[in-house]
């Protein structure tokens, strides 16, 4: 556990009783796991979390139309020209690799 950081927030006691219903129907194990999925998909820019993501922002006014648009564009141009670049997700891990091996103080 040396290596784990902890997130924690505060959460309105019925929403987390509700959210502890829905995340045993949906057969997650713990809260922690719900939480890691959600963390990965949004680092990952899984492109159904990011739809929700660009609703959410649009819905809460966090961002305007246009930058939410322009966001969604780019993350499409990033994905073609990684697709024709050839260059694939464990493609990326090895650079960080290596630049990790190269420079541990970054």
């Amino acid at each position: 556990m040396k290596d784990m950081a902890l997130v924690r927030f505060f959460l309105h006691p019925r929403l987390h009783e509700d959210l502890k219903i829905r995340m045993h129907y949906d057969s997650f194990k713990n809260q922690s796991e719900f939480f890691r999925a959600c963390t990965v998909a949004y680092l990952e820019k899984n492109d159904k979390f990011m739809e929700f993501v660009d609703f959410y922002k649009e819905d809460q006014k966090l961002q305007s139309k246009a930058s939410i648009r322009k966001s969604i564009k780019l993350r499409e141009e990033g994905k073609d020209l990684m697709k024709k670049l050839g260059i694939t997700k464990e493609d990326v891990e090895n650079i960080f690799d290596l630049i990790e091996e190269e420079m541990p103080e970054l």
